[in-house]
């Protein structure tokens, strides 16, 4: 499919994680597998985490509705959106069909299918590029040569939901023996790219974390500034956020219909307004790579323990 480059507006991962504010509390039976339930009245759709940094507003009520109108346009299906603890309660979810279908971060999805492999994506959720690469850039004369010279500065991470950016700054300050918080002097999450790339042209943060996409998209907009950067560190690609389903639990014609409109969305009007609204260039299949980059992404970024029960007092 062809892809046209996003505009600023919503996060990428964002396609379905924002309509967390319209989810109603659901009681979910058993699995819905067509021939076995019947048809499905009610799409119910998992995600791995909400939109925690980002704000609310009249703009997102706007985006939330357009979604949701798009769904039930494009697959005549009432949908529900629910959000999941974290990436592994959605795989369990998914697995023992209590969810028809769910929406991961590409690396959560890697580690998720590594102990189900019948989990398969649906969707690919992508902004101009099939997969997505995390790059940490400075000023031009910053004397930093890679991630590790960064140590002790200030550093944005934008606000974007693209948590695969965190991942990548995360996992190379664990490479340098410290966490996050302790490896840099001040982590800063202005709300866009632009405005994190603009704080490091301005001096206001030494670095920030960008994506492929955002970036060229700076530099197309402002290739003064853009010229005053440069990168220090850039990651492998990432697999996209994606919707996902397993096995049979929702049936091969109601798989379909939802895919072709997610496919189709960058064709019709209502869909570009909501793939604008998410930043997003549109939906693809998995390419024919698909796999080898997931493998890579749990060989490089291994999925972290899961976290203890608090202890009962």
């Amino acid at each position: 499919m062809a892809l046209r480059e996003a505009p600023r507006g919503f996060p990428l991962c964002a396609f379905l994680l924002a309509a967390l504010a319209l989810a109603v509390p659901w009681v979910i039976p058993g699995p819905q597998a067509e021939g076995t339930q019947g048809k499905v009245e009610v799409l119910h759709v998992g995600t791995s985490g909400g939109l925690t940094s980002d704000k609310k507003g009249a703009k997102e009520d706007s985006a939330l509705k357009s979604l949701k109108e798009f769904i039930k346009e494009e697959t005549k299906m009432t949908n529900e959106i629910l959000p999941q603890k974290d990436w592994r309660e959605l795989r369990d979810k998914l697995v023992k069909g209590q969810l028809h279908l769910g929406v991961f971060q590409g690396y959560e999805f890697a580690w998720a299918q590594e102990k189900n492999p019948e989990l398969k994506p649906l969707a690919l959720a992508v902004n101009v590029y099939p997969y997505p690469t995390a790059y940490v850039v400075a000023q031009k004369s910053n004397p930093a040569k890679d991630f590790a010279g960064l140590m002790g500065l200030s550093f944005a991470i934008p606000s974007t939901g693209q948590r695969f950016l965190r991942l990548y700054a995360e996992r190379q300050a664990q490479a340098a023996g410290k966490n996050l918080e302790v490896f840099f002097a001040k982590i800063a999450t202005p709300e866009n790219v632009e405005d994190a790339l603009d704080d490091v042209v301005d001096g206001t943060v030494q670095a920030a974390v960008t994506d492929r996409a955002a970036l060229e998209a700076y530099k197309r907009r402002k290739p003064g500034r853009f010229a005053k950067l440069k990168e220090v560190a850039k990651s492998k690609p990432f697999p996209p956020p994606l919707v996902a389903y397993y096995d049979n639990v929702l049936g091969q014609s109601t798989r379909a219909l939802f895919k072709k409109g997610l496919l189709d969305a960058s064709r019709k009007e209502r869909g570009q307004t909501m793939l604008t609204l998410f930043h997003l260039t549109g939906f693809t299949t998995a390419p024919a790579d698909f796999g080898r980059v997931l493998a890579e992404t749990r060989k490089t970024y291994p999925p972290p323990p899961p976290k203890a029960p608090p202890e009962k007092k």
